[in-house]
């Protein structure tokens, strides 16, 4: 699952706030906040689902005339899309989903696990055992019991 980014949400406000710094950074953009263009395009190529390599493709290509070679745009949009997924998990607690994925150790409940788990369907909340349990009487079942 991808995140979707949305114009107008806080995941795009946030995203705005760290891409025109970086753009900055890698000296495609101007430090006085008023060239917010290329921000907002990047935005929505994000909104339109664009790809990594898709918006590394058209920032090199189309938007910046980058030289053949130039790895740049492409570590910007790796830097993006880490960027999206960050913001995303902390705004909406999303984004993609952890697999669960069970500790090879703790595959196969050891006895002490199983010993552990029966006991403590036994108890009740005030610690006494289970009133539904069976206490029978024990001689029944030695009666069944072949002895040799």
């Amino acid at each position: 699952m991808t995140t979707v980014v949305a114009v107008g949400t806080p995941l795009a406000e946030a995203l705005s706030n760290v891409i025109q710094p970086k753009l900055v950074e890698m000296g495609w953009s101007s430090d006085g906040g008023d060239d917010s263009a290329l921000t907002e395009y990047v935005i929505l190529m994000l909104v339109n689902g664009k790809t990594q390599e898709q918006i590394a493709g058209e920032l090199s290509n189309d938007l910046l005339g980058l030289g053949e070679g130039d790895t740049q745009a492409l570590d910007f949009s790796r830097w993006l899309f880490e960027q999206v997924e960050f913001l995303n998990q902390q705004i909406n607690g999303g984004g993609i989903q952890p697999s669960i994925e069970t500790d090879p150790a703790q595959a196969i409940p050891s006895f002490n696990d199983q010993e552990a788990a029966n006991n403590q369907a036994m108890m009740t909340g005030d610690g006494a055992m289970d009133a539904d349990m069976s206490m029978g009487d024990t001689g029944a079942a030695n009666d069944t019991i072949r002895q040799g």
